[in-house]
This record gives structure tokens, C-alpha cells and sequence, in this order.
């Protein structure tokens, strides 16, 4: 079963990284998959939620922080070394690699994780933000797949786990009534 799944997941990928591609998206995706062009709209929006949310938002931007620090090591530290996946810029023989490989296992996404903790966090505690933060987090992630780094499992997986981080976090501080905005 877990050959099947891998075989899919490797066709998808082929699909996703090859076929379904253009110049134009490519210069798109490699912008979106650097976290030095993307840190300075994570950036914009944290200075928003802070001085909209007041001493409200500047708790939720630290918890948000420290869970983002939290996922991040979980699935560095913990999560890769534990499933040891190739990147499939070391395991395919077709590949369209926009970037430099980089070091390190493949599942789960890193990128993902933090995205999704990001995404469910604030769509949580800030709803008019929601759709905007949703659709950022997914190009992101998809970016990952797109530029040869990463398999769409590895993505899924890392939005999925982060999603949770995410969850957890706002439902904690919704349950000590740190108010942020309303839907």
C-alpha cells in the first residue's frame, strides 16, 4: 500500500513540477518560495494585527510566534529525521528544479507547517483576514512542489500538521478569552 501511495504521490508530483507549468509562473513560485522575499508581507501583516488588535494582537502575534518556533523545530528536528524522505530533487529522474535542492529530508514540508499554523492561527483569530491568509499560505506551499523540492505529500502533510499547531493555538487563547476580532 505504501508503494502504491508513493508511486501516486511521485506521478502527481511529476504532473505538479512538469506538466502543469508555464515561465511566467515559474518567476512566480520562486518568488514565493523564498522566505526572504515573503518575510516582509509576514512582516506587514504582523504590524497590522498589532496596532489594529492593540495589546490583544500583540498577545496573539506572540503566541503565533512561538508556535511558529514550536512547528518549525518539531518538523526539522523531530518529523524529517523520524520519516527520512528524499527530497525528490535527490530521488527523481525528471525534475524541473527552479532552486538548490537543499539539505535535509523531505516530508513533511517546513515551509508547509509554518504556513498552515499561520493560515489556521490567523483565519481563527482574525476571520475578515481568512481567505486572504488561506490562498497566501496554499501558494506558498504549492510553491514547494512547483520549484522540485518538495512531493505534494510533503506539503499536504506539513499543512495538515501545522493546520493543528494552528488550531490549538487560537482555541488556547480563545479558552483564556483573549479577544482579537469578530467574523
Amino acid at each position: 500500500m505504501q508503494n502504491v501511495i508513493m508511486h501516486i504521490d511521485s506521478a502527481l508530483f511529476q504532473v505538479l513540477n512538469g506538466i502543469l507549468t508555464s515561465p511566467p509562473t515559474d518567476h512566480l513560485f520562486i518568488f514565493l518560495t523564498s522566505i526572504r522575499h515573503t518575510w516582509p508581507i509576514y512582516a506587514i501583516l504582523a504590524l497590522f494585527i498589532g496596532f489594529t488588535y492593540k495589546k490583544q494582537g500583540i498577545i496573539a502575534l506572540m503566541a503565533l510566534a512561538l508556535t511558529l518556533g514550536i512547528t518549525d523545530q518539531f518538523s526539522t528536528h523531530v518529523l524529517k529525521p523520524m520519516v527520512n524522505r528524499e527530497r525528490p530533487c535527490r530521488q527523481e529522474a525528471t525534475i524541473r528544479l527552479l532552486i538548490p535542492c537543499g539539505p535535509g529530508q523531505s516530508f513533511p514540508s517546513t515551509h508547509a507547517i509554518n504556513n498552515g499554523c499561520l493560515a489556521m492561527f490567523i483565519g481563527i483569530m482574525f476571520p475578515h483576514m481568512r481567505l486572504w491568509i488561506l490562498v497566501f499560505a496554499l501558494l506558498v506551499s504549492y510553491s514547494r512542489i512547483y520549484v522540485g523540492v518538495h512531493y505534494p505529500l510533503d506539503v499536504l502533510g506539513g499543512l495538515l500538521i501545522g493546520a493543528v499547531f494552528g488550531l490549538f493555538t487560537a482555541m488556547m487563547l480563545k479558552r483564556f478569552s483573549i479577544p482579537t476580532a469578530k467574523s
